[in-house]
């Protein structure tokens, strides 16, 4: 058995993974009642982290292990830490753990190293990871969300040139005030923007669609100047998108046009990167953090392994050239 549950996933381990074993004794999870859980600030009402879990389900399932995900279903940051207690109670041999705010989870992470258990931040890195205050974890899985900020900006800025436009001011509304990793796409997009001059403005938003749109609607009314945005995620993109829709922005090459990208994927992100509403959208692979963190928790719980250092899983960029191949991948669950 042993044996064949090793030709089972270790050609998985070596393609997905990069990780090349010449010999290890393969064991089976659910037969050595091997037990992992993910915590996180989102949920299952957010169509990003349904992804994310398929991928937690497909590597668990490989493994033949017990595996609970643990959240608010829609987005609850301060509700991580019961959650994160919750999965200490279940005793398990590797915990996943977002850290849009570090000290909500620190009491938790750091029982859990005491315990011996081992923790990975996923989605979310750790804004002290590096210094004295940095959660006791083993290294990080997501996206590199700076970057990803950077090349949003880069990309308006390159397309606005292409089309004789100067771009005059810059919008980045944040739906999440103080979430570590919305404020580092910001962050990216204003360090583009300063080395040529250009204006940006933050704009607190919410998740909600409707109510977001009006904000950003005011927005563009009392700020004419600006004519360009890049929104967080896909609830702030749905918001632009009715914004957009309300406002009358004329369609590109047209006077008037709005230049925008989203981080994140939806049915609706496409269709505005089909329909020029949208530039690009970063896309931070959510299936590889759900699929990556089960398998490396399992690979150091198992055998003490681990990478090098993080493990980015962005940014990668969708926009027209290949947006018709992600959607099928998307109808599939991988995207």
């Amino acid at each position: 058995m042993r044996f064949a549950l090793l030709k089972r996933f270790l050609p998985f381990l070596i393609i997905v993974l990069g990780v090349v074993t010449l010999a290890f004794g393969a064991v089976s999870a659910q037969d050595d009642g091997l037990t992992f859980a993910m915590v996180s600030h989102g949920g299952v009402g957010n169509p990003f982290w349904i992804v994310v879990i398929k991928g937690m389900e497909d590597a668990c399932a490989l493994l033949d292990a017990n595996c609970q995900w643990l959240s608010d279903p829609v987005d609850d940051v301060n509700a991580m830490a019961g959650y994160c207690d919750d999965a200490l109670a279940l005793n398990p041999d590797g915990i996943g753990v977002t850290a849009p705010n570090p000290d909500v989870i620190r009491d938790c992470v750091e029982t859990a190293a005491s315990q011996g258990i081992p923790v990975i931040i996923f989605n979310t890195a750790d804004p002290n990871a590096g210094t004295d205050q940095a959660l006791p974890a083993l290294f990080y899985i997501g996206a590199n969300e700076f970057t990803g900020g950077r090349s949003n900006a880069q990309r308006i800025l390159a397309e606005a040139a292409a089309d004789g436009v100067e771009i005059t001011g810059v919008v980045c509304p944040i739906q999440e005030v103080g979430h570590s990793g919305l404020e580092a796409r910001c962050a990216g997009v204003e360090s583009v923007m300063d080395e040529v001059g250009i204006p940006v403005q933050r704009l607190t938003i919410t998740n909600d669609v409707t109510s977001s749109a009006g904000t950003i609607q005011d927005f563009f009314a009392a700020n004419p100047d600006v004519n360009a945005i890049t929104v967080l995620g896909p609830n702030p993109a749905s918001s632009w998108n009715l914004a957009a829709e309300e406002m009358g922005i004329p369609g590109r090459g047209e006077e008037g046009y709005i230049y925008a990208t989203t981080h994140d994927t939806s049915q609706e992100i496409y269709e505005m990167i089909q329909n020029d509403r949208l530039i690009q959208a970063i896309d931070q692979q959510p299936y590889l953090q759900g699929f990556e963190t089960i398998m490396w928790l399992f690979l150091n719980s198992q055998y003490k392994l681990a990478p090098g250092g993080d493990i980015f899983t962005g940014p990668g960029v969708i926009d027209k050239s290949n947006v018709d191949a992600i959607i099928e991948l998307t109808a599939a669950g991988y995207r």
